[in-house]
């Protein structure tokens, strides 16, 4: 059997939860994570920076992949696989081209986006060791949880307890992994 995945307080206010944040922080945690039923924006100051997104460079890449294949595809049926000379215009008429070629840039920019997303999201994902964490059913509705994870460098099991106790937690509970 692996190891637990970490340890969640309840807390019933908003700012008993903001308290253990700042306290874990200061201690030194990393992998702290919060779930609550109403953004706070206090929380949002208090909690690790995550790293920036490379979705962006990844809708840019799908967009230029986008685009040269969009083209390279008219090129090739107009152009090489069966030339026709139309009205006495070049082959490679790239007017004719721009607005295929716009499509498939966007067709290929949403795709990359939308499972860029899910990708970094690690969607879809049935199952997370805190769902069977006890207390934690009541996050989405009136209650406030924080949960450090068993992978942080200064996990502590009787440190975070300790800490979780000094600010109020409602409960404390270890999350089986």
């Amino acid at each position: 059997m692996s190891g637990p995945f970490g340890v969640i307080a309840v807390f019933e206010t908003a700012e008993a939860a903001v308290e253990a944040a700042r306290r874990l922080r200061a201690l030194g945690f990393r992998a702290l994570e919060a779930y609550t039923p109403y953004p706070v924006e206090e929380l949002d100051a208090v909690m690790p920076l995550r790293r920036r997104s490379l979705l962006p460079l990844l809708i840019f890449a799908g967009a230029i992949i986008g685009a040269c294949c969009g083209y390279f595809i008219q090129y090739w049926a107009e152009a090489l696989d069966y030339p026709i000379n139309v009205g006495g215009r070049p082959y490679n008429s790239w007017p004719a081209f721009v607005v295929s070629t716009f499509e498939v840039t966007v067709l290929f920019a949403l795709a990359a986006g939308f499972f860029g997303l899910l990708a970094s999201c690690r969607l879809p994902r049935l199952y997370h060791p805190i769902f069977a964490a006890e207390g934690f059913e009541r996050a989405s509705r009136d209650r406030f949880v924080l949960c450090i994870e068993a992978s942080d460098p200064s996990y502590q099991s009787g440190l975070l307890r300790r800490t979780f106790e000094r600010c109020g937690a409602t409960r404390i509970a270890e999350v089986p992994g």
